[in-house]
């Protein structure tokens, strides 16, 4: 379980450990504090009880719960919600609590952590249970309007909490999407790529495949920027992004890692694979794609076996295998252009 599903998990069960405390206190404040003779007391003992046990269950086991164990959690909160009403004293002829308003507490919950679907099994469960309950109290003919009224409250507020989580959400996925990607290109940035070779390298590890890394710079980019413009360097960085959605398979990934530097992430894939990908794609950026000005690559290859180098010495070894290349292709050239140092010596 990744860290972000396990801070979810442990907020849920602390939250519905706090909402069966508060139950249990609330219930047990009405006991202690004067209230009307006909109060079942045993039954409110039962829901006290019920209510602690319940909120010790999310304490100690409650991150470690799948969606059906919490929807028996919330479905005995109903069930000791019902019981509640029963026991306020309105059967024996005393003046009605109205404790089916606590239902609102339990579908709020179910409707912010949980699905559509689990929320509307919930939802049905609570108009059983609280029909069941005005069965056994027998208000009168009042109590078909009491379960509309009550129902309709429910079903309403569920709704709006439901909404709002969804809008929740989905800001809090465009906002990741947002952090995990290169802005200009589209690509994944830094972050997205340390996060996806984690994955892999944690599947190589299993498998014993391995995984290629080639890190990429575009030829003279400086120059493209200084005779053409920024926005011609722009253009060049965009369409080397297309280039590379057009070559790479579906289980590769690639990354702008900042200014003209790419990497590409290939799993399953040796040396010789990596380097026929590189040679592809700089064959395809150095056509025109648009009003992407055609540019050159040079790449660097380097190969970690088995899962077991982390991302910054592979990158290294990479970039030593550009610099090496870069070395080779400007030695002896009458071309100013000064070499590029590998990560380390800038």
């Amino acid at each position: 379980m990744d860290s972000g599903a396990t801070r979810t998990g442990q907020h849920k069960a602390r939250n519905g450990a706090l909402l069966f405390g508060a139950a249990s206190l609330v219930t047990l404040l009405g006991l202690v504090l004067p209230h009307q003779t006909q109060v079942d007391e045993d039954g409110l003992v039962i829901v006290v009880a019920g209510s602690s046990a319940l909120a010790l269950v999310l304490i100690v086991a409650g991150s470690r719960l799948n969606d059906i164990g919490y929807s028996v959690v919330i479905g005995l909160g109903t069930v000791l919600i019902s019981l509640a009403a029963l026991s306020n004293g309105e059967r024996s002829g005393g003046a009605a609590g109205y404790d089916e308003l606590y239902y609102l507490w339990v579908v709020f919950y179910a409707a912010y952590y949980f699905g559509r679907r689990v929320l509307a099994l919930q939802i049905l469960l609570i108009a059983v249970s609280y029909g069941t309950t005005l069965a056994v109290i027998d208000p009168g003919p009042i109590a078909t309007s009491r379960w509309l009224t009550v129902i309709g409250l429910v079903t309403g507020g569920a709704i709006v909490v439901r909404l709002l989580a969804e809008h929740v959400e989905q800001l809090l996925a465009e906002l990741d999407t947002a952090a995990r990607t290169d802005r200009l290109t589209g690509l994944a940035n830094r972050r997205a790529l340390e996060d996806d070779y984690g994955r892999e390298a944690a599947r190589a590890a299993r498998t014993g495949e391995p995984i290629a890394l080639v890190l990429i710079d575009l030829n003279r980019f400086k120059d493209i920027n200084d005779v053409y413009g920024h926005a011609a360097g722009d253009a060049a960085l965009i369409g080397v992004a297309g280039c590379m959605r057009n070559v790479l398979r579906a289980t590769d990934g690639a990354a702008r890692i900042g200014g003209d530097e790419f990497v590409l992430l290939l799993p399953n894939s040796d040396v010789d694979s990596a380097a026929a990908v590189a040679e592809r794609l700089s064959e395809s950026a150095s056509q025109r794609h648009g009003d992407a000005t055609p540019v050159g690559l040079c790449f660097g290859v380097a190969v970690c076996e088995e899962g077991l180098e982390n991302l910054d010495d592979l990158m290294r070894r990479a970039d030593q295998a550009l610099y090496t290349k870069k070395r080779a292709r400007y030695s002896g050239s009458s071309s100013k252009t000064p070499l590029r140092t590998p990560l380390g010596r800038r």
